[in-house]
């Protein structure tokens, strides 16, 4: 099963990396069941490290909001899927809805559907929500720095592996492929890019560029 780097699981248990990154290993570990361990084994190992550092004043709730915490962290643990969009429960806060409740989706340049996800978005990791429609993909591209995507329903093939539900496709420069919705059911995924999206066909270059959702200025 593709997961990401263990680097990226252990930046995670620290509280380190971008926002983007960080969602989307959390993400993973509500949907694979190897990333929860990995996950759990490092945040243990981490809270091994802080139980040999000298004791320093705490506020007199510290421990009430810490047990606090726990349980929320234990009840979103044994339900992780959120049970209206059935996505993980983390994606909940950043996803914008219309007047009528459904998801905020934008449509782009070859049937794909995007939500961006501004929250956790910064300038070298961009998130956004994509859907892809049975027989539907993206284009053939190539990438200026790492894209992650994590499978959230459904499956698609790159030409490189297939990948389902838990899975992370890992793409670097360099590496070309076209992701293609496998089977009859849409694909969603949680995708960050930590570098410029690199359609191979300057047609469609020039048209991606001109309708994907733009980050709004605050």
């Amino acid at each position: 099963m593709p997961a990401l780097d263990d680097a990226y699981l252990y930046d995670y248990a620290a509280g380190a990396g971008p926002a983007a990154v960080r969602l989307l290993t959390e993400c993973q570990s509500v949907l694979n069941a190897q990333a929860h361990t990995c996950v759990q084994s490092a945040e243990a190992c981490y809270g091994g490290m802080l139980a040999g550092l000298p004791p320093a004043a705490m506020p007199a709730d510290a421990l009430q909001a810490v047990m606090l915490r726990a349980g929320e962290a234990q009840d979103e643990a044994l339900d992780g899927i959120d049970p209206v969009t059935g996505l993980p429960r983390p994606l909940s806060p950043y996803l914008e809805r219309t007047a009528s409740g459904e998801l905020d989706w934008s449509h782009r340049i070859g049937g794909s559907q995007e939500i961006l996800l501004e929250a956790v978005s910064e300038k070298n990791a961009e998130a956004s929500l994509v859907r892809l429609m049975p027989g539907g993909g993206i284009p053939h591209h190539d990438h200026g720095g790492e894209e992650l995507t994590l499978v959230l329903s459904g499956a698609f093939h790159d030409g490189h592996a297939l990948y389902g539900p838990g899975d992370v496709c890992v793409a670097v420069p360099g590496m070309r492929h076209r992701p293609v919705v496998e089977g009859g059911t849409p694909c969603i995924c949680l995708t960050v890019n930590m570098g410029q999206w690199k359609p191979l066909n300057p047609l469609y270059a020039v048209a991606e560029w001109l309708t994907r959702p733009r980050r709004r200025q605050h």
